[in-house]
Order: structure tokens, then C-alpha cells, then sequence
């Protein structure tokens, strides 16, 4: 659904129509509790940017999504003065302002950078960057801790400033899945350094070794440990799998009572490769044989389009199971900047429900709980936006 959207030309005026817009795309989508809270705190953090932003310059804002994924928008003319600009990206740089500087004053350079120049600044791709270089680097450590302290790095998902000739426009998103709940709610414990792994040298890596020694650093029980390790071979297996050029990184996080691996890829897709890749998921994916080769196939699709996801099927005890459909959620056919969210959890409940009464899902049920990472997992959650893939597995720490 979307709500109705409002034009801002001041803040401090406007505050009160922005919450009331607020309110009513929260009662109208039925989001309670904790989740209409995060939205609330994440919403405050976004009106605070653009009270950043603004100074002859409407601002048009409005809420799109539901209770499984809210995308918040703001929109304006790129007609703000260049001096003004300047100004600003030099306070939010040089941190003369301790409200611009650090991560928040990322988010007012990016948003501010000057026309005509077109760019595309995102949260995933500012953290990657971060996590790759902190450990070699004190400045990226110092911009790292920022954005762990930072409100609405922690509660958004991501977050993406596109900037042309004619118009700024940001996009928050904000995924409301039952195992993002804490991990994408707040500060990890423990992160490790990134692995990288890129589709040319996935074959002869050492990725595992790597993996073991990052995990040993997150220091959970034996059994936690083999979990996760579990995962990484399954979602390494993957990608061995996978068709194309890519470039990935993984990396595994701690919280109190989860642990999870984290991927993040670019595919390096020309229109040749894509082409080859339409004619595949046209002719059916017919080495679809577990839940990993599905996760592969909702990737692969994806980068594809919405439409190709919705087409993808296999054929269980003479009928057909549409785990494309079955297991996505909060996307929205022909809205470019919703892109494709999959998961495991949304799968796995659709399944459920119809396991009374079509035998082709019960076979599809037996078939997922063979599978390693389902069974380990408490979701895996895949989303994939143009030639860019992540991919977060969280599972419940034993402790034991």
C-alpha cells in the first residue's frame, strides 16, 4: 500500500502533518508493538536529515510497503544553491557540527553532492567498504564506530540516495522479518573481518579455513559454531553454483541470542550474459534439487526481475510447488525500487499451509526438512535490487 504524500517546505511546521501521515500508514498496514515503535524512531531519524537538507527546498515524503517491508521516500528538485552545498558537505565532512559529523554527515554529503553529477550512495555499500578496510585503517575504525552508534544505521536496512540533473531522492528501507527483529534492530556484539569471494577463484579459495577462523573469533559454544560453519559450506556451495561474474563478501555477525552469516554481491552482468541467463530461466531450471539451489534460483531470477521470481516452480509428486511466489514478500510488480525479498520463513509458513491438502506440498515439506541450512536456520532471507545481492542466514544461539 501506499500512503498519502505530503510536501515538507519546513520542518518545525510540518512536523505534526509528517507524524499524522506516520500514524495513519502505520493503523492502515496494521503494524503493532515493537515494529510501529522502530518505524516511529527510524521515521524521526529520516525527518531529522531532511531538516538537515532543507532550505528553500520542498521536500515530498510519503510510505510505501506493509507489515513485512516499509520503504520510506523523500523526494526533491536538485535546485539547491551550490554555496549552500558546499556549506553544508563541509560541515557534515570537517564535523563542526557534531549533529552533521560522523555517519549522519555521510548521509547530508551524499544527499547534498553537487548537480549535475549523478551518483547512487547506499548504507550496505558504505558498511562493506567500511568492513573491508577498518582493520588496516584507524579512519574507517573511527567512521566503523559511528555507524554503530548511529540510530538510523542500525534500524534501517538499508538506505539509497540517487542524485541526477533534476531530482535528489532517498530511499529508507525497512524490513520487519520475525528473525530480523533483533539483528536488524541493533548493534552486533561481535563482527568479523569480511571474506571476499569472487566467482574467478572460488574454486581453488581457502574460504573455509577462513570462515573457521572467523568463527572461532565470535566465541560460541561447539555446537553454535559447527552451525554456522555448516551454513557457510552450504551457501560456498552456492555459489559455486552460481551462473556469471560476481563479487562477494561474507562476514558473520554475534548478538545476544543469534548469530548470523552475511553476504553481500555485485554481479558484473552485461546484456550478452543477461541474455544467456533469460534463455536458461526461460527453458526451466531443471537442477533444482534442495533449498540452496532454490535460494540459487530466486538470485539468479531476480537479477532478472520481479516477473522471472514469480515464474519459478518444481514439480513435486505430479503437481507444481511456486516457491518463487510461496516465499516472497513486500515487493511490489512494476515498482522498480522495491526489488525482490525472499525468505526462507515466508516459504516454510506457505508450505504449511497447504500441506492438508495438496500432496506435491507435502513432499516439498519432507524435502526442506533434509535441508541442513533450513534446519539450522531460523530464516535466510535473500534480496536482490538491479546486479546487487544480499543474503543474511540468522540462527538461534544454544549456548550449549
Amino acid at each position: 500500500m501506499q500512503s498519502e504524500h505530503i510536501r515538507i517546505t519546513n520542518i518545525d511546521k510540518d512536523i505534526d502533518r509528517a507524524y499524522q501521515l506516520l500514524d495513519d500508514y502505520i493503523f492502515d498496514i496494521k503494524l503493532e508493538g515493537k515494529n510501529a515503535l522502530r518505524l516511529r524512531l527510524l521515521t524521526e531519524e529520516v525527518l531529522r536529515l531532511a531538516k538537515s537538507i532543507i532550505d528553500e527546498t520542498t521536500v515530498e515524503m510519503w510510505f510505501e510497503g506493509g507489515s513485512k517491508l516499509t520503504n520510506i521516500y523523500l523526494s526533491a528538485d536538485n535546485n539547491i544553491d551550490s554555496n549552500k552545498q558546499k556549506e553544508l558537505i563541509s560541515v557534515a565532512t570537517t564535523g563542526e557540527n557534531s549533529a552533521k559529523s560522523g555517519f549522519f554527515g555521510q548521509l547530508v554529503k551524499a544527499f547534498l553532492f553537487e548537480a549535475p553529477a549523478e551518483r547512487t550512495w547506499t548504507l550496505k555499500d558504505y558498511r562493506n567498504g567500511i568492513l573491508k578496510k577498518r582493520r588496516e585503517d584507524k579512519y574507517s575504525q573511527e567512521a566503523w564506530d559511528d555507524l554503530e552508534r548511529s540510530l538510523v544505521a542500525n534500524l534501517a536496512d538499508d538506505i539509497i540516495v540517487s542524485i541526477d540533473k533534476n531530482k535528489i531522492k532517498m530511499l529508507v528501507i525497512k524490513d520487519f522479518s520475525e528473525a530480523l527483529s533483533s539483528v536488524g534492530s541493533s548493534v552486533p556484539q561481535i563482527v568479523t573481518d569480511p571474506i571476499i569471494v569472487d566467482s574467478d577463484y572460488i574454486q581453488g579459495s581457502n574460504a573455509n579455513g577462513r570462515a573457521d577462523k572467523a568463527i572461532d573469533v565470535l566465541e560460541l559454544s561447539n555446537k553454535d559454531a559447527m552451525h554456522l560453519k555448516l551454513v557457510f559450506e552450504e551457501t560456498i556451495g552456492m555459489l559455486k553454483e552460481m551462473t556469471g561474474e560476481y563479487s562477494a563478501v561474507v562476514w558473520f555477525e554475534k548478538y545476544k541470542n543469534e548469530a548470523c552469516l552475511k553476504l553481500t554481491a555485485k554481479t558484473l552482468m552485461d546484456s550478452e550474459k543477461k541474455n544467456t541467463l533469460l534463455d536458461m530461466s526461460s527453458e526451466g531450471n531443471v537442477a533444482v534439487k534442495g533449498f540452496m539451489d532454490k535460494v540459487r534460483d530466486v538470485i539468479e531470477n531476480g537479477i532478472l526481475g520481479y516477473n522471472n521470481v514469480m515464474k519459478l516452480q518444481q514439480e513435486y509428486g505430479g503437481g507444481y510447488i511456486s516457491y518463487g511466489t510461496m516465499g516472497m514478500y513486500g515487493s511490489t510488480e512494476g515498482l522498480a525500487d522495491s526489488g525482490i525479498s525472499w525468505s526462507l520463513y515466508e516459504y516454510r509458513n506457505a508450505l504449511s499451509d497447504s500441506i492438508d491438502t495438496s500432496e506435491s506440498a507435502k513432499e516439498a515439506w519432507d524435502e526442506l526438512e533434509k535441508s541442513i541450512v533450513a534446519n539450522v536456520a531460523k530464516d535466510v532471507i535473500v534480496g536482490v535490487k538491479g546486479d546487487r545481492v544480499d543474503m543474511t542466514v540468522v540462527c538461534a544461539l544454544n549456548n550449549k
